[in-house]
């Protein structure tokens, strides 16, 4: 890249800083992830005639190791975010899955059996009220 930052007699250090770091937040399916909304990155004053001239092209990619630099701590924030978001979800799905859904099934067959075992109760009924009747008829008549 600039093999000249070998020489230790030119002082680069500091040329570059965050003056401003500006975060908002997004909503994506539930969840807030964080976004670099604006970044300002300070150049340290320099001299141009006394300093070298490979000196420009390494405050230039200075600034952007800085941003991405900035940007990869956001990112990691981000799938961090994300992640713990999977993890609850997966909770969730599986409680779903594995507790809920069968318990629900369940109790839905209990439902459906209590209703058959009243029909069936409500059908033996009218039969034996019809035998009743049929035979107080059969009395009266006889």
């Amino acid at each position: 890249m600039l093999p000249m930052l070998a020489d230790k007699s030119i002082p680069v250090d500091n040329l570059v800083k965050v003056s401003k770091l500006e975060m908002t937040e997004e909503n994506i399916v539930g969840i807030h992830l964080p976004v670099i909304k604006e970044l300002t990155i300070d150049v340290q004053k320099y001299s141009l005639f006394t300093e070298p001239h490979w000196v420009d092209q390494l405050v230039v990619q200075l600034k952007k190791m800085l941003q991405l630099k900035m940007q990869l701590q956001v990112e990691e924030q981000r799938v961090a975010r994300l992640t713990e978001a999977l993890k609850k979800v997966t909770q969730r799905v599986n409680l779903f899955d594995k507790v809920l859904i069968p318990k629900a099934q369940q109790d839905i067959r209990k439902i459906r059996i209590y209703l058959s075992d009243l029909e069936r109760a409500g059908v033996v009924r009218a039969k034996s009220t019809k035998q009743k009747r049929l035979r107080n008829v059969h009395e009266i008549t006889s």
